[in-house]
């Protein structure tokens, strides 16, 4: 556990003192598939991070459907926005999406390090500042672009490199949490794969995806050269 914690950006400017201090306080968390780690409006004690697995934050909207606000991957750290708040309980919910291992890290010991830290006060703002600048290009795609835009976007995201034009996408997330993700039915997000596949520019097989032709997968949204 020390060293996972030790080697994640967040933690390695610790000194020694705190960095024994903040692992007295964490403890592992192991999850099965559909499990809930905690609940929109709970009170929040902890931050996480994900050792293996997948997590999804998301919010019920008022037809009780589940909204996707974010996938936590592996390595990433959640919740930790939670400690600045006058009201510090949950804004979303969170429920495993494939069995997860995670660190809880109590965020009244945190606190206290970070007082004493600049270093690491400094890496936590720009943690923050990246999920946000990544929320603001969320709230860009969902408003500004149509489903066929939104899915093209998702899987030129994936491409290796730039001069890459067939590759492929395996993805572990099922497709339904995906198309929440995008704001989509899932009806409407494997009507947009299908469309592509005919045009012979992606091969869909189960969770694998495979780009035939990137450059038409660029054109179809206006792009005539690789980003």
């Amino acid at each position: 556990m020390e060293e996972s914690l030790r080697t994640h950006y967040l933690f390695s400017a610790l000194e020694e003192t705190e960095f024994k201090r903040l692992c007295a306080g964490v403890q592992v968390v192991n999850l099965d598939e559909n499990e809930h780690l905690f609940h929109f409006g709970q009170e929040a004690r902890y931050f996480y991070l994900l050792e293996s697995g997948q997590i999804m934050l998301y919010r019920l909207s008022a037809m009780g459907d589940e909204k996707v606000i974010e996938i936590i991957h592996a390595r990433q750290t959640f919740a930790e926005a939670v400690m600045f708040f006058e009201i510090t309980v949950y804004p979303v919910s969170a429920k495993v999406v494939l069995k997860s291992r995670l660190y809880q890290i109590d965020m009244a010991v945190f606190r206290h390090i970070l007082q004493l830290s600049t270093a690491l006060c400094f890496r936590v703002l720009g943690n923050m500042s990246k999920r946000l600048h990544m929320a603001i290009q969320d709230i860009d795609q969902l408003t500004l672009q149509n489903a066929n835009m939104r899915v093209i976007e998702l899987l030129l995201q994936s491409m290796p490199n730039p001069a890459t034009n067939r590759y492929k996408i395996k993805w572990e997330t099922p497709k339904q949490i995906i198309a929440s993700r995008l704001s989509l039915r899932p009806e409407t997000f494997s009507r947009v794969l299908a469309q592509l596949s005919k045009k012979g520019i992606i091969s869909v097989q189960r969770n694998t995806i495979e780009i035939i032709d990137a450059n038409a997968l660029r054109l179809e949204i206006g792009i005539t050269t690789p980003a």
